[in-house]
């Protein structure tokens, strides 16, 4: 075993399966002012939201319910400025209300914060936060360890009303990190043995979720395959499917799953030769075969969009894109182009 270091991050409780949105009201219990950050259509078309305002109960101090794709720079500032004094804050919805709200706590000095996710896109367990400065259409951000959030709850009842696409397409993303993770990360006695199995049960339970779609103990075991994927951010860092991803998504509108539905078996198969050779094996044992077919082919199995030309993107942009990314830019291209 060759000598390293593990940086845990600030993570402290997972609550996790069916009915463990009821454990809000035991951790808001020393709150004064709970402050929930939300997306409308989670907030005007389910009662979610409304479930977790009746757990914080009387310490409920108010809710933003306008944290939109991407996490507009915009919406991060009005959610600023609307939770100011809240001591707890509780995100519920996907990866950009949470980058969101960890970019409001950092805003507001870091009150504690209780994540609610309804997508597998991974975002409560890290400490990049990507916020999109609108003018510019790009993604921005930061590094901050001290925003990510403390608590967690993957309750599989708060998932039901994400739409399917999302759902399924988040699933991919969270495989991306599996993936990347394993080939990129280096060899690390704890991410190794999370990320393929995060891999395996991804790829077992995800065309199961689109065929079961109301099965909530498949929902559960995504929840949890998406967190073993992700088990260590500050150790496994992310390759050019992420990093291309993070690009086109802010400045094409394309959501962060299906970035990686686009990206990541392409960028296999131009890094394939870049990667350990034992290293490409493991991951071909979780995946049940070729990483690049096996991704390819769960992505047109889940019905999910495979091509950047479908969303717009110029083909004349791609070379402008890939120019980035500097000495890793010829990669880049391949993949944009192979994605195209």
């Amino acid at each position: 075993m060759r000598r390293g270091t593990h940086t845990f991050l600030r993570t402290e409780r997972v609550h996790f399966g069916a009915g463990s949105l009821q454990e809000i009201k035991e951790e808001a219990r020393s709150a004064d002012r709970a402050f929930v950050v939300t997306g409308r259509s989670l907030y005007e078309k389910t009662d979610l939201v409304r479930r977790v305002e009746a757990l914080l109960g009387r310490r409920h101090a108010g809710t933003f319910a306008q944290m939109g794709q991407h996490t507009p720079g915009s919406a991060v500032e009005r959610a600023a400025e609307a939770a100011r004094g809240a001591d707890l804050l509780v995100s519920v919805g996907g990866g950009s209300v949470i980058d969101g709200t960890k970019a409001v706590a950092r805003e507001l000095g870091y009150p504690r914060h209780i994540a609610v996710p309804t997508t597998l896109s991974g975002a409560e367990w890290g400490h990049r936060v990507g916020v999109t400065d609108e003018a510019a259409g790009r993604k921005a951000g930061f590094r901050d360890e001290r925003s990510v959030p403390p608590v967690v709850v993957l309750d599989p009842e708060a998932t039901v009303h994400t739409p399917e696409r999302l759902w399924l397409s988040t699933g991919i993303r969270a495989l991306d990190h599996a993936v990347e993770g394993v080939l990129y990360g280096g060899e690390h006695p704890v991410t190794d043995v999370t990320g393929l199995e995060g891999a395996r049960r991804l790829m077992r339970c995800l065309p199961r979720s689109k065929r079961e779609p109301e099965d909530l103990e498949v929902r559960g075991e995504l929840q949890v395959a998406a967190w073993l994927a992700y088990f260590g951010p500050a150790n496994t860092p992310m390759g050019l499917s992420h990093e291309l991803g993070r690009r086109i998504g802010a400045s094409y509108e394309i959501p962060h799953g299906i970035t990686s539905c686009i990206t990541l078996a392409p960028s296999l198969d131009v890094m394939r030769d870049r990667v350990p050779p034992v290293r490409w094996q493991k991951l071909a044992d979780a995946l049940g075969g070729d990483p690049t077919e096996r991704v390819a082919a769960l992505v047109e199995e889940l019905g999910l969009p495979r091509r950047l030309r479908d969303f717009g993107v110029p083909e004349a942009d791609l070379e402008e894109i890939a120019a980035e990314y500097g000495e890793r830019a010829e990669d880049a291209l391949a993949i944009l182009r192979a994605a195209y």
